[in-house]
């Protein structure tokens, strides 16, 4: 007879103190670990196994791989403490009953909600109403609701510190000095400042990004300024499911590409379908979230058709529609486009059209969304973005790179928006409301793009960037870009620990 619910959550929190000892060490546990750390917990403390596995990675005495697999356990175990069986069969099924229907709740679909707004006027729309929503979302933090306008600063007779806030339209750093200019709906101001301590703030700022300030007048147009705020993030607690239940985040598929890892993502499909003998996770799993770059689409660049292995676009989506109906039904798939997908490149981007897709759009479990798109799975609000944007925050951010796209997504919830910086490599879509201001602070921040598993967290919300299933293109290399194909991230809504699994092996072991 399985164990009942009320039996296993004693069990599942020690394994998830374990695995939240191992995350702020810096190593993730692979979802084989993490089964193994199931059945033992009875046996052994799993959080001291957990402990001296970190130890001895950290004094070189194993792998030093930052991810800790089933493999570093064993190695711990006595003969009497190793077991064959990972976990009674029975009891992941009736867990899995526990939560047997997934909740999905669709926030925000943008779909249907774009409509560009031509020439300058359209940006005017655009950028007015970033100002309004980003004031709005500024007089919510408790040091800046007597925000004053440009226009009150420069008329102002005394020279009082005084908090002012608006778009950035210039920034210029030297080796001794910096300015800053920002404007408002009633004026511009320039601020100046030698301060190096403000100065590494200065230099995260990006242009057209909404800033607030403490600044003191000094003469015409011209402040120093004293500090430097981002709309930032509140300091919360997360939003938890009441449940054990996962969520498998992918993106950057490229199907039809000749780089599409096809036999690690079929390992994926057979191991969501139950057909390996891990089922503690599995029979979990009720979401799996796409972020874009489904399929690899034809003339994204020069010379693409020498690299696809299906140039038809619409055969690609067939073929993606055949692995993806290997996901069983109970799961809830969601895809959102990429600029690999046949949309529009100018951000945001709605849903892949119905013509190019028709067999993803005829699955009942499978939702066709906008990116960015806001969601709640299992009361868990996640905000999902493919992450076009990127290329814009590592190319203007000093220190940030496309290995550790965490860094730089962390920049696009301090700003409260998905593409701060207008006229670089991304486009945005002149229209009357701007709907990359992040209005809403989500638990989960999903992206793709630049094909790096990475993850932090960030003032209660988990950052995950879901990596990729295509191996390193000659663009990649050139960069000195290292992919992290055919690695998956899957999410416990209930704790928002995340596992790692890597199908690249035909063993599945990370």
């Amino acid at each position: 007879m399985g164990v009942g619910a009320t039996e296993f959550l004693p069990v599942l929190a020690k394994v998830d103190d374990a695995v939240a000892r191992a995350l702020a060490s810096g190593y993730q546990v692979d979802v084989d670990a993490f089964e193994l750390l199931l059945s033992l917990e009875n046996r052994v403390n799993v959080v001291d196994m957990i402990d001296k596995v970190v130890q001895l990675k950290k004094s070189g005495e194993t792998d030093g791989v930052d991810v800790i697999s089933r493999s570093d356990i064993d190695a711990l175990l006595s003969p009497e403490e190793s077991i064959e069986d990972p976990r009674n069969l029975e009891d992941s099924i009736d867990m899995a009953k526990e939560g047997s229907e997934a909740d999905l709740e669709i926030i925000g679909n943008l779909t249907e909600k774009l409509f560009p707004v031509e020439g300058a006027d359209g940006f005017r729309l655009l950028f007015r109403s970033r100002l309004r929503k980003m004031l709005n979302i500024a007089r919510q933090r408790p040091d800046s609701r007597n925000i004053r306008t440009i226009s009150e600063v420069l008329d102002a007779q005394n020279r009082d510190v005084v908090k002012v806030a608006g778009l950035v339209m210039d920034k210029r750093i030297k080796q001794d000095r910096w300015e800053l200019a920002i404007d408002d709906l009633s004026g511009l101001l320039r601020v100046r400042g030698t301060d190096n301590s403000i100065k590494a703030e200065v230099a995260d700022v990006m242009l057209d990004q909404f800033v607030i300030m403490d600044v003191a007048r000094v003469r015409g147009e011209t402040a120093a300024l004293k500090r430097i705020y981002h709309p930032d993030l509140p300091d919360r607690i997360p939003t938890t499911s009441k449940k054990n239940v996962y969520a498998v985040f992918l993106s950057d598929l490229h199907v039809g590409s000749k780089l599409f890892l096809l036999d690690a993502f079929e390992r994926f499909t057979a191991w969501i379908s139950g057909l390996s003998e891990d089922h503690g996770v599995v029979d979990r799993v009720r979401y799996v979230v796409i972020g874009g770059d489904a399929v690899d689409g034809a003339g994204i660049y020069p010379g693409q058709e020498n690299d696809l292995q299906e140039p038809d676009i619409r055969k690609q989506y067939s073929n993606l529609a055949q692995l993806i109906e290997k996901i069983p039904k109970h799961i809830r798939i969601v895809i959102i486009p990429g600029n690999h997908d046949p949309v529009r490149q100018a951000l945001p981007q709605p849903a892949i059209p119905r013509k190019y897709a028709e067999e993803l759009y005829c699955m009942e479990n499978v939702s066709m969304l906008s990116s960015p798109a806001l969601l709640r799975l299992h009361g868990v609000k996640l905000l999902t973005f493919h992450g076009r944007s990127l290329d814009d925050v590592v190319a203007k951010i000093p220190g940030l790179s496309y290995s550790s796209p965490a860094a730089a997504m962390k920049l696009l919830l301090r700003a409260r928006h998905l593409a701060p910086h207008y006229g670089g490599r991304v486009a945005m879509a002149p229209a009357e409301e701007d709907h990359l201001v992040i209005d809403e602070v989500p638990d989960i921040f999903h992206a793709g793009h630049v094909h790096t598993l990475d993850r932090t967290n960030y003032r209660g919300t988990l950052i995950l960037n879901s990596g990729t299933w295509q191996g390193q293109t000659k663009f990649q290399a050139n960069m000195g870009i290292v992919p992290t194909p055919g690695k998956v991230p899957i999410v416990n809504l209930a704790t928002l620990d995340m596992l790692v699994k890597d199908f690249t092996k035909s063993s599945g072991d990370s």
